[in-house]
């Protein structure tokens, strides 16, 4: 896979099921942490809420695939892992979901709830915008004036330069997409062999990031 599909920035719906609202709100997320402070900031925001539940899902990983939620008091099962089902089915990462629901007086049932809290993140998903986020590969370049012109001219709007530095000769440090390796490896070679470079070189450390 060469990239992730994330969301592009807050959706939100509101649902009434039996006199119960359920306000949902997606938000995009880099961490767990960052999740949890935004459930943090929807439980300051709605003091009177009876429950305010959380799913959040991230990219995997070389140990897996970070995910978290919770039921903040509704019975176990009822509400954090069925929103959190919802997400995973969405194909996003990267993405929180937080559900408040105020209590309307009527027993919803433990499946009266998770259909309430599922469909309460569908709903909110409706209306998600996505987008495509990249995996880059990080690269750091040695090479010559006239060789980092050539590759600056073919990559100025594919590659993204974390470094640079113009000494007696140019030293970058670059991320490229995965899809795109290849390819830059194969113009980066034909352009130093062309220019008869003897000392440019590329390292690359693959530590696969999101990028733009």
């Amino acid at each position: 896979m060469s990239g992730w599909w994330v969301l592009a920035k807050t959706a939100s719906s509101e649902t009434e099921i039996k006199r119960s609202r359920f306000l949902c709100t997606l938000w995009p997320i880099q961490n767990l942490t960052e999740g949890q402070q935004v459930i943090r900031q929807q439980k300051q925001q709605h003091p009177q809420a009876a429950h305010v539940c959380s799913a959040m899902l991230l990219p995997a990983g070389p140990t897996g695939q970070p995910q978290a939620f919770s039921d903040d008091g509704e019975p176990s099962g009822t509400a954090g892992k069925p929103m959190l089902a919802v997400l995973q089915g969405s194909g996003m990462v990267g993405i929180c979901a937080s559900v408040v629901r105020y209590y309307g007086g009527v027993q919803l049932g433990t499946g009266g709830l998770v259909r309430a809290y599922s469909d309460a993140v569908r709903q909110a998903l409706l209306s998600a915008q996505r987008e495509f986020i990249p995996i880059r590969h990080q690269a750091d370049l040695c090479l010559s004036y006239a060789a980092f012109e050539t590759m600056q001219r073919l990559w100025q709007n594919r590659w993204l330069i974390e470094q640079q530095e113009f000494d007696q000769q140019v030293r970058l440090t670059v991320r490229i997409a995965q899809s795109d390796q290849q390819e830059f490896e194969q113009q980066f070679m034909q352009t130093i062999l062309r220019l008869k470079e003897l000392q440019a070189s590329i390292i690359w450390h693959h530590n696969a990031e999101q990028g733009s």
